[in-house]
């Protein structure tokens, strides 16, 4: 079969692989019983002999794009799709995405498959507005891990079904489980670098059999985002929605997000409408907007986070573009759940610490935070309103927070270089309470909290075997 030049080619050569289920080679140069060559654009399970618990390989090599579609595991036996003798390198500027797997279940796709690469599946450039990963069709219970993605037209990863006219993808109808992104990293893309759940948790407004209709999108139940590292993405960092059951984003590293300084998708960590559960152990630094900010459900937890010069950079002077280390509001909040944001560190924010707006929250805690050196300090005739600034008719405990207007004076271990841990004589050593009711046990590093009933304030707890 000849090559067919040009785009159109390219696609017509993916509908003819499609069609004919893209049979995957019998052979097994890499120890798999499945092999998808670098010349194959596209697998389709349902024309194929994968069983839960086989081992699928993607041969090294360059591709344009790479389309999977119905691979089912089970949840004792997921498929696992692994590159095999190299890198999977995956770029263009014509098609609707760099990697798609949609209406699959119980799989795992992973970069790990040589040990001298940490990244060993990378997705190098897609079409303008086009994601790098693409996750949809209803797919739910999978782990995407190892990923290098960069200069995408639009999100690095989008993970999503939206909701439809005939309800099959909404809420109440399909529900994602068990998905789990970590060890990826994200750069330079054109949106969001990660965008995981429906943005609209309160209804999407659209027009169904030429009515006005409001559909609602499905939940994400079990979802983990960690140890990705995500800089230069145009958009936000990390954007989760409709995570409504077990949801935890920790230990990522999230710099020069919202590098685009796009109104309102300039966030490092956005917790979405319809989000509860942990954000904690995060580094957040540099973006253009707010480090964290909170629309969730309640009964959620923010902790042990690093967020460092957010918005500085943001239309400096000009205060009516405010940016601050941790926002959280009603837009999505049950009435009666807490928001609770304890021990983290904050240096360097545009205008506030932390702006807390939510009046339907109740039980709610701000406490054993460091917040140094906001930009609004001076602008409010309650100087405290810098650090915490509360909405009128808010209500929520404030305690135990280290505030200062000078970074130099909380004795940070190396201010110039970024190490936010404490001195020995650090004043904000000691001055916390015990929060261990809540689960935070441990501090930025997995070092346990003291015991004592007196933990130190901030994302890190001292210890004496400090170097």
């Amino acid at each position: 079969m000849g090559v067919l030049p040009g785009a159109n080619g390219r696609i017509a050569l993916f509908f003819l692989f499609l069609s004919l289920g893209a049979k995957i080679s019998p052979a097994q140069p890499c120890s798999c019983r499945h092999t998808i060559s670098s010349l194959q654009l596209a697998a389709n399970g349902n024309n194929l002999k994968v069983e839960p618990g086989d081992t699928v390989c993607i041969q090294a090599g360059m591709r344009d794009y790479l389309y999977l579609s119905n691979f089912h595991g089970d949840s004792l036996h997921y498929i696992v799709f692994i590159n095999c003798g190299g890198a999977v390198v995956v770029r263009n500027n014509y098609f609707n995405y760099g990697i798609k797997i949609a209406g699959s279940s119980y799989f795992r796709f992973t970069g790990s498959g040589v040990d001298s690469i940490r990244y060993g599946i990378r997705v190098t450039g897609t079409a303008p507005n086009k994601n790098g990963v693409t996750l949809d069709d209803k797919s739910t219970n999978f782990e995407i891990d190892h990923i290098e993605i960069a200069n995408t037209g639009f999100a690095g990863i989008m993970s999503k079904t939206d909701p439809r006219c005939d309800l099959g993808s909404n809420r109440g109808h399909f529900t994602q489980y068990h998905t789990i992104f970590h060890d990826n990293y994200i750069h330079n893309t054109g949106g969001e670098g990660m965008y995981i759940g429906h943005s609209f948790y309160n209804g999407h407004p659209t027009i169904c059999n030429g009515r006005r209709d409001t559909l609602y999108p499905h939940e994400i139940r079990g979802l983990r985002v960690y140890n990705n590292i995500l800089e230069s993405n145009h958009w936000d960092g990390i954007q989760v929605s409709c995570a409504t059951v077990d949801c935890e984003i920790y230990g990522n590293r999230v710099t020069n997000y919202g590098s685009a300084a796009v109104l309102y998708q300039n966030s490092g960590i956005q917790i979405g409408g319809g989000t509860t559960g942990k954000c904690y152990n995060n580094f957040v630094s540099g973006g253009s907007g707010n480090g964290i900010v909170v629309f969730g459900t309640g009964n959620n937890l923010i902790f042990n986070n690093v967020i460092v010069n957010a918005g500085m950079n943001y239309f400096p002077g000009d205060t009516t573009l405010p940016v601050f280390g941790i926002f959280c509001d009603d837009r999505t909040t049950v009435p009666g759940r807490y928001f609770n944001i304890v021990n983290n560190t904050i240096v360097n924010v545009k205008t506030d610490g932390i702006r807390f707006y939510s009046m339907l929250s109740a039980g709610s805690r701000i406490a054993n935070n460091i917040i140094v050196h906001p930009g609004s300090v001076g602008n409010y005739p309650d100087k405290e309103r810098s650090y915490i600034y509360l909405s009128k008719g808010v209500h929520v405990s404030l305690s135990d927070n280290y505030t200062d207007s000078s970074a130099v004076n909380v004795h940070f271990r190396d201010l110039l270089r970024g190490d936010f841990r404490l001195q020995a004589d650090s004043p904000a050593r000691g001055m916390g309470r015990d929060v261990s009711q809540m689960g935070v046990t441990f501090d930025f590093d997995q070092a346990a909290r003291s015991g004592s009933g007196h933990v130190d304030a901030g994302a890190f707890e001292y210890h004496t075997a400090q170097p």
